[in-house]
């Protein structure tokens, strides 16, 4: 669906396609009761589906193993004597992580081939093992720090993890979902626009609802300084971002017009002459390192707990009375083997060792975050490309000192574009969900584990299955087939060709936005009434946000309404009408999406 048809189900969480197989299976399930009940499927193996399901699509997205295939022959195929790749960083290049035989990236490239003969699978097979090692060591590392986390996230401080929500309501039978009249009535309104603006594509001559975005450019000021204005009124983005905490709600509006205000304010004073400004991405990474400083500061205590169970063997905190994923003791010593492993990885993959461990810990930074954003405030895309280590390296250090062969390693080495696709978030709310249903963690823990190195290696199964059979350069897909390996080896020759040093505003830049959530974390602790939460802050800078404004103007609205006039009750009465609109768009999108396929011709996409 993404590679050929660009729709994006590993974009927005819950993940569409995840939940329409669950859906076909909950119906199925019903004539399994009548037929043979013994067969029957309890909840418990709804969510195993559901987390099994989620963790292996999120590493075939477009930001993962999408992006990492297109990176791995790209240099090889493409090299000429004018870009003289072949110069400045061929010899630099980690030969077990990537392919340069020429004979195998013919088919790969032109199609018509076979993944299958035994000369291409010498070549694919030890690279396509080696980056199931790595992605297999970095989920194995989530799972720890999540078993460190989980305790004081979920138990402690009590988030509500609404991204879960919707699973949950489908597999309960105690909460009757799909007998309450309010669902049903959002999932109408929701399939109803999917359904109507499905049949205006294939006939236009019936009119198109527009709910998907649309973009707007003013030639006259003050407008003309706000650039591209985007709008949009997806129906299941609404229906997820009620179940946000009010605050947070307000706080990501408040900041999103914040910062496009001060975007407008450069290009009406003339700032924008300065590249960058407001360095809304370098005020992004100093908050999200304040915001690991706050996380550390609020479970001091738990952490020191963890600390002493690591060193003490059989003593543990009072909270492991209940069932954990793993003990402490395992998760710290684990966490340190599996990073130090990362990084070692890292060192020969071309890495100086230096630069291997400051690039794993920092990249630990942005799947934290993003954890913790889905956890407390259920935002459901999170799009944070340039908060990725690699640039944080170059702004901090500059090109210039890093050298060839660690910027040619920074390239090849990214694991993860955009990072809206990810595990770690996915594991830790498996976590949640084994708590809320009464599911063995520890179970669940093995049921992650083999879902992320069996949907590592059948991501990539499929795609070279298809590329070899099609070919990646024939057009016979869309952008991403060639698009990150061009757009990576051109960056990586710009960073050779001309290096830089430090960028000194870029980084005073992470130190103000450092310092600005540092305010903001203090005056959460100090004054628990105030409405401006930190994770506002950071979620307004989500490059998606742009898209996503005005469902967000839409749920705050609504929700500050019926919790202003109608209270708490009101609000639990009308949660299955918004979470009917998610399931209504879900399961409306995914079908036309599965009808792009089938049909081989482009129908509605419901997103984005």
């Amino acid at each position: 669906m993404e590679l050929v048809r660009y729709t994006f189900p590993t974009w927005v969480v819950p993940l569409s396609n995840v939940i329409f197989i669950l859906t076909v299976i909950l119906i199925l399930n019903v004539l399994l009761k009548y037929l043979t009940p013994v067969f029957a499927l309890g909840q418990g193996e709804f969510l195993f589906l559901y987390v099994t399901l989620s963790v292996a699509t999120s590493l075939a997205g477009c930001d993962m193993l999408q992006a990492v295939l297109s990176v791995l022959g790209h240099s090889a195929w493409f090299a000429t004597e004018e870009n003289e790749w072949q110069t400045l960083f061929w010899h630099h290049l980690p030969n077990w992580l990537t392919v340069s035989n020429q004979d195998v990236l013919r088919g790969y490239y032109q199609g018509d081939s076979s993944l299958y003969l035994p000369q291409h699978l010498r070549v694919w097979i030890p690279v396509v093992c080696a980056w199931l090692l790595l992605f297999t060591v970095i989920g194995f590392i989530f799972l720890c720090l999540n078993t460190i986390l989980r305790q004081q996230w979920s138990q402690r401080e009590r988030l509500t993890f609404p991204v879960i929500q919707l699973p949950l309501a489908m597999t309960n039978p105690k909460t009757n979902f799909f007998r309450n009249k309010r669902m049903w009535i959002g999932f109408s309104i929701a399939a109803g626009i999917s359904l109507f603006n499905g049949l205006s594509h294939l006939y236009p001559v019936i009119p198109h609802i527009p709910v998907t975005r649309r973009f707007f450019r003013f030639s006259e000021p003050p407008l003309s300084y706000y650039g591209t204005i985007i709008t949009a009124f997806y129906p299941f983005a609404i229906g997820i971002m009620f179940l946000m905490p009010l605050d947070v709600l307000f706080s990501t509006t408040f900041f999103y017009f914040l910062y496009r205000n001060e975007v407008a304010l450069a290009g009406a004073v003339g700032w924008n002459s300065i590249p960058r400004f407001p360095y809304l991405n370098e005020q992004t990474i100093g908050a999200f390192v304040g915001l690991c400083f706050f996380f550390w500061w609020t479970g001091k205590r738990h952490f020191k707990e963890v600390i002493k169970s690591a060193f003490n063997r059989g003593r543990e905190p009072p909270e492991l009375a209940s069932e954990h994923p793993m003990s402490y003791r395992t998760a710290v010593w684990g966490f340190v083997i599996g990073l130090f492993l990362f990084a070692f990885l890292l060192y020969k993959a071309g890495m100086a060792i230096w630069l291997a461990i400051s690039f794993a810990v920092l990249f630990l930074i942005t799947p934290l975050v993003t954890t913790r954003i889905r956890a407390e405030s259920g935002i459901f895309v999170h799009a944070y490309h340039w908060q990725a280590p690699r640039y944080i390296l170059n702004t901090i250090i500059g090109t210039h000192r890093l050298g060839a062969q660690n910027l040619t390693a920074l390239s090849v080495c990214f694991f993860n574009r955009d990072y809206r696709p990810q595990q770690m978030p996915h594991q830790l709310e498996a976590f949640k969900i084994s708590e809320v249903a009464n599911i063995s963690q520890r179970r669940m823990l093995i049921s992650i584990l083999i879902a992320t190195l069996m949907g590592g290696l059948v991501a990539f199964w499929v795609q070279l299955h298809m590329y070899y059979q099609f070919g990646a350069d024939t057009g016979y897909y869309g952008p991403w087939a060639l698009g990150y390996g061009r757009q990576y080896f051109r960056r990586l020759t710009n960073w050779i060709n001309y290096p830089v040093d430090t960028d000194w505003i870029g980084v005073i830049f992470m130190g103000i936005g450092f310092s600005v959530m540092m305010v903001l974390t203090y005056l959460r602790v100090k004054f628990f009434w105030l409405p401006l939460h930190p994770l506002g802050y950071v979620m307004a800078s989500n490059q998606e946000m742009s898209d996503l404004w005005i469902p967000l103007l839409i749920a705050l609205t609504l929700k500050w309404l019926i919790l202003r006039h109608g209270g708490i009750q009101s609000y639990r009465r009308l949660v299955p009408f918004f979470l009917g609109m998610v399931l209504g768009d879900y399961l409306m999108g995914t079908t036309w999406s599965i009808l792009n396929v089938i049909t081989n011709t482009t129908m509605y996409q419901f997103y984005p």
